[in-house]
């Protein structure tokens, strides 16, 4: 698929989430699930945290990639006009942009189904024996292993694409006519992934690095070890 029918396809799913509808308990419940998940990926990668060169893309990594923080106003404006979008940017960012939204989707419907399946679990303060066991589905297995292989394929996406000074200038040009037509939040999404990224010597292995961790961890959850998240 190219990149416009790849997003268009990803968008479909977007829109399909149960949290853009009007359930406020679930969407409560949602809340707190990635709220502890969020806590648990700042834990385990707290060493990347705490480095300058990686602390602000890692951040990003995790609050907009991996927490979909901000993915409503950017699926919006792809919505609304993805043809234009397409003729605006070039197709080599927008491939990256596709790979983001997979990334962030698939994350977001699993944790929509760790909910279903927890359900009145998620009213009272969530533990982490609670949250394995919605967690460990084995419908779900080969969903977290894409989950974490679009991770590390993301890095080195955005690899490229800092290195390569044409792309890096042809990007630049176009913010002004892009911003002008309406895409201000997708244009910031991805000039805000490439700036925070920048500084990273290599961000295809940083983010192998990082998938590496998160599936060593999903084997142990899968495989029943007692405290999957400990080094």
């Amino acid at each position: 698929m190219t990149a416009g029918e790849q997003l268009q396809h990803y968008l479909d799913r977007f829109f399909a989430l149960r949290q853009h509808g009007d359930d406020a308990l679930f969407l409560a419940r949602l809340r707190r699930l990635q709220e502890w998940q969020g806590e648990r990926l700042k834990h385990t990668h707290a060493h990347l945290l705490d480095d300058p060169v990686t602390a602000e893309g890692i951040q990003f990594l995790l609050d907009d990639v991996y927490g979909g923080r901000e993915l409503l106003p950017v699926a919006r404006e792809i919505r609304r006009a993805l043809p234009k979008a397409m003729k605006l940017l070039p197709e080599k960012v927008m491939a990256t942009s596709a790979a983001a939204l997979e990334a962030a989707i698939l994350t977001q419907e699993l944790d929509e189904a760790v909910t279903q399946t927890l359900g009145e679990a998620l009213d009272q303060p969530l533990t982490e024996m609670t949250y394995l066991k919605g967690f460990r589905q084995d419908h779900h297995h080969n969903d977290r292993l894409r989950q974490v292989q679009l991770v590390a394929e993301l890095g080195h996406r955005l690899d490229r694409y800092i290195r390569s000074r044409m792309l890096h200038a042809t990007f630049r040009m176009v913010r002004k006519p892009v911003h002008a037509a309406g895409f201000s939040n997708l244009y910031d999404f991805m000039d805000r992934s490439f700036r925070v990224m920048k500084p990273v010597p290599s961000v295809g292995r940083l983010l192998e690095q990082l998938a590496a961790r998160e599936e060593a961890i999903m084997q142990k959850v899968y495989a029943g070890h007692p405290t999957p998240f400990e080094n």
